[in-house]
């Protein structure tokens, strides 16, 4: 049996449109699986730079941690060094006396000094004339003298010294303030005895307002004390 050329020319159309029926079939497919894998790409790359964002986040929180944990033992050092302790025994090694003498050594600007009796502290004031404010604060009595806890020899030091010296015979305060940094208050007198003989006792302050209040109660004192002139110690240090 004979087909017709027509027939022929739909069948050759029918395979054909199989063939691109297929054709596109697979396209469609392969194009849905590149779009899902895109999409899993885009998924995983946005996965992977929130992690490297949070990784970035940890390592500076734990950065942060460290400068943290350095500040409080920082503080700590601090907060233990506010307040030291200091005594002086016939046979002590560390004295109220040392705590002064390295505190002096290092005065740039102020040095305020109250103590009743003054008779052994003064060459540690040596070097701070034009360079260092020194004010002395101490007790001036006749029978002071003749007991020899006053010496007026070494008021007439402290003032060649460039010292302000007052006197106020009611102090019995021991204090030293240096440069509004450090203060010392003790139960010594600035005499042998009370630094380097008895049994005495006080504290070194390094804390900023504690410091200040000591300079507060130090200026209180001044303005209520006299000035102690040279004809002064020469009247009555002579007699």
């Amino acid at each position: 049996m004979e087909v017709s050329k027509e027939k022929m020319d739909l069948i050759e159309k029918i395979r054909n449109y199989r063939g691109y029926r297929e054709v596109q079939e697979t396209l469609e497919f392969e194009n849905k699986a590149l779009t899902q894998e895109n999409e899993e790409l885009k998924q995983a790359f946005k996965d992977l730079k929130t992690e490297h964002i949070n990784q970035e986040k940890l390592l500076k929180d734990v950065a942060d941690l460290k400068k943290d944990r350095e500040s409080l033992k920082k503080a700590i050092e601090d907060e233990k060094n506010k307040f030291n302790f200091l005594v002086t025994t016939p046979d002590s090694t560390s004295t109220v006396y040392g705590e002064i003498r390295n505190s002096l050594s290092k005065a740039k600007k102020e040095v305020l000094v109250c103590s009743p009796w003054i008779t052994y502290l003064v060459e540690e004031f040596q070097g701070f004339q034009g360079r260092v404010d020194l004010k002395v604060v101490t007790n001036f009595r006749k029978e002071d003298i003749e007991n020899k806890i006053t010496d007026p020899d070494k008021l007439r030091v402290l003032r060649g010294l460039g010292a302000e010296v007052r006197y106020n015979n009611d102090v019995h305060a021991k204090i030293l303030v240096i440069d509004s940094r450090v203060a010392i208050i003790s139960s010594a007198n600035l005499t042998k005895k009370g630094l380097r003989v008895n049994y005495e006792a006080g504290v070194k302050i390094n804390d900023h307002n504690s410091v200040g209040m000591a300079k507060e109660f130090f200026k209180g004192i001044w303005d209520n004390s006299s000035p102690l002139t040279e004809d002064m110690i020469e009247n009555l240090g002579d007699n």
